[in-house]
């Protein structure tokens, strides 16, 4: 079978860069409702019950660094992790941490020093509070756990706050964020980070939302709290989108090859279900030993049966059995062997 396929990477992060890269992605603003297709989402459609096609995934898909960087400096600027003040005029040699508070000795690492200590590299995902962006990307860096290791805590030492050089930061839960494995991050990638594309440090961290992904650390505090810090959880944790659009049509016996992702933040995704009929019927694909720490990224291929204009309808399923509310459409026409078929 032929593959007669146009992909474009929906959302408000959308690039020409990424549409070459298909085994790059990142996620902002996706289409997630049939109330997408605008004038199209009240038409009528041609059905097939019980959609059969070639179902795959993985979840070592990344977002290319770049637009990382895009992310941080839009959406996280706005509602995640903000950025530090002037990092662009400070070099490499002079960036160092501040490690102070609830300890009985301050003390301060350079970069290079941070950077000689054990560093590994993760596949970590980056979700906004919002639930209306989502990355994921492979990091180099050290963990925070190590950089404590030289701190003589005071008793009672309970929390932990990552401060950029304006002095943005959010009070977090010590024992959190060292059983979460946060790190330090000074690579995303390939590229290394740097006063310009997101300071030299940042926080990474599985299962926690982005506004606590601080940029440009220049300080660590720790501290006594009576009351633990609450973690914020995101506003809405289900997203499930197909990043296709199509912009002509395909011949009966044409694989179509659609691409997407599942995420629910800290739940696992256990399936991704498909429907041609509206939902009456979906087909289920099963996503075996997927975490929640990384998105699921999904290929089905679906070769076009007969003429028509259709719907197909993506969700995901979770590993607690919650159904993701919404599902993801786009639309399609498929045209028979002389051309003649339905169009949008």
């Amino acid at each position: 079978m032929k593959k007669n396929t146009k992909k474009v990477m929906a959302g408000a992060l959308s690039m020409a860069a990424m549409m070459a890269q298909p085994a790059t992605a990142i996620a902002a603003e996706a289409p997630s409702t049939v109330a997408v297709l605008d004038s199209r989402a009240e038409e009528s459609f041609d059905t097939i019950q019980n959609v059969q096609g070639e179902f795959r995934f993985n979840q070592d898909v990344t977002t290319p660094a770049d637009d990382i960087f895009n992310l941080f400096g839009t959406v996280a600027t706005a509602a995640c992790a903000k950025p530090g003040f002037a990092m662009d005029q400070v070099t490499q040699e002079d960036y160092y941490v501040n490690i102070k508070g609830t300890i009985r000795k301050a003390y301060s690492l350079t970069l290079d020093e941070i950077k000689a200590k054990t560093s590994s590299q993760q596949l970590l995902k980056c979700s906004c509070a919002g639930g209306k962006a989502l990355a994921t990307a492979q990091v180099t860096g050290v963990p925070v756990s190590s950089i404590l290791e030289m701190a003589d805590l005071e008793d009672g030492t309970n929390t932990i706050t990552f401060k950029s050089a304006d002095g943005y930061g959010i009070p977090l839960p010590l024992q959190y964020v060292t059983e979460k494995d946060a790190m330090l991050v000074y690579k995303i990638g390939e590229t290394e980070l740097n006063g310009e594309n997101g300071g030299f440090l940042q926080v990474w961290m599985p299962d926690t939302v982005a506004k606590y992904f601080t940029r440009q650390v220049t300080e660590i505090e720790l501290g006594k709290s009576e009351t633990l810090p609450d973690v914020a959880q995101p506003e809405s944790t289900y997203q499930v989108s197909i990043l296709n659009r199509f912009s002509d049509s395909f011949k009966v016996g044409d694989q179509i090859s659609f691409e997407g992702y599942a995420d629910d933040f800290n739940t696992a995704i256990s399936a991704v279900e498909f429907s041609l009929d509206g939902g009456e019927t979906w087909t289920s694909y099963q996503t075996k030993d997927a975490t929640s720490r990384l998105w699921v990224y999904w290929n089905f291929d679906y070769v076009a049966e007969k003429a028509g204009t259709y719907r197909l309808d993506v969700r995901a399923r979770a590993a607690d059995g919650t159904v993701s509310p919404l599902a993801s459409s786009v639309v399609f026409t498929v045209e028979d062997a002389a051309g003649v078929g339905e169009a949008i």
